[in-house]
């Protein structure tokens, strides 16, 4: 069945029933927002409407950006805003534009007497339509064409792994990925939609001189529907931590 045949089931079901699909708790996720505003990082849960801030939580980051496209990437400029992050460059239409930080430092927590020095990943694309992408973070969600999606790490297919698709409303549908990475989902609304995947790698290594145990990938595609029913509204903002 193809993607604007499910879209169309969906829709006969109807928004009333659709409103109240499961709500799954989403990890804090780096995600990006392109408009003739302009483009931007967040850092926060889209689900919750939630965005941090600076001075406060949003200071922890220091996010690099590049604009990707078939013949290449090119490097964007990154300046942090009150509520997130500028990019700016020359961003061609059809262009992905991901950003990703990779300047966090190794973090040590003991439980049980058990010490865990651990890095956190976080990272986020954007595509401007639904064509098929390859891979360019270390931990990558891409369209694959015919409202299919697949998650690759380190450019190989990650099989059997949880994926979190949400409106901006709060509306999460959770997806499994098969054994090629692949996952397929009907998008019901119009508007933006971010999707996250989390995948824990406990291959033990070095940044710089500080070892850690397990690096935790956190990383966003979004995406924008421009068809199907009417938007829900977005939950009130949530105050930032």
């Amino acid at each position: 069945m193809s993607f604007l045949s499910r879209l169309a089931v969906v829709a006969s079901v109807g928004a009333s029933v659709l409103a109240f699909s499961p709500v799954a708790a989403s990890a804090h996720h780096l995600w990006l927002e392109s408009s003739e505003a302009g483009t931007h990082v967040y850092f926060g849960e889209f689900g919750e409407n939630l965005r941090e801030v600076s001075p406060g939580r949003l200071d922890r980051l220091q996010p690099q950006a590049k604009a990707v496209s078939a013949t290449g990437e090119q490097a964007l400029a990154v300046d942090k805003s009150p509520t997130g992050f500028v990019v700016t460059g020359k961003i061609d239409k059809g262009d992905s534009v991901i950003a990703a930080d990779l300047r966090s430092p190794v973090q040590a927590r003991t439980r049980d007497g058990v010490t865990t020095r651990s890095l956190y990943r976080p990272a986020a694309r954007f595509v401007p339509d639904f064509s098929p992408r390859k891979p360019a973070l270390e931990l990558d969600i891409v369209p694959a064409g015919d409202g299919k999606f697949q998650v690759f790490f380190k450019g190989k297919p990650l099989a059997k792994s949880k994926v979190e698709v949400i409106s901006a409303s709060g509306w999460v549908r959770e997806e499994r990925t098969g054994e090629d990475g692949g996952f397929a989902v009907a998008l019901p609304w119009r508007g933006i939609y971010v999707i996250e995947v989390q995948y824990a790698d406990k291959t033990p290594g070095k940044q710089g001189e500080d070892a850690y145990d397990v690096a935790n990938y956190v990383t966003t595609l979004t995406v924008m529907q421009p068809q199907g029913l009417d938007p829900l509204p977005a939950p009130p903002p949530a105050k930032p931590n």
